[in-house]
């Protein structure tokens, strides 16, 4: 009998991929706990805020990203403009 992995929409199947590959990075680069935490806690904002869940406020930061985080974003402005 073979096995099927269950359903996931294109949404929860990229968010899985994220947060795994941040796993790894965070496991190789032995990454503190509470950075790890702050970034769960903003994964998990970003999740509900795309599902239409409730999720708690984020506080306010006037930081700019990382060149690299830059980079990506604009990659997401991109495709507004397709």
């Amino acid at each position: 009998m073979t096995e099927t992995k269950p359903h996931r929409d294109a949404m929860a199947a990229l968010f899985r991929d994220v947060v795994l590959v941040l796993g790894g990075v965070f496991a190789m680069q032995e990454t503190d706990d509470e950075t790890v935490r702050r970034i769960a806690r903003g994964l998990d904002r970003a999740w509900r805020r795309a599902r239409g869940l409730a999720a708690e406020p984020a506080s306010p930061t006037s930081l700019a990203p990382h060149p690299a985080i830059a980079a990506l974003l604009r990659l997401t402005d991109e495709e507004g403009t397709r």
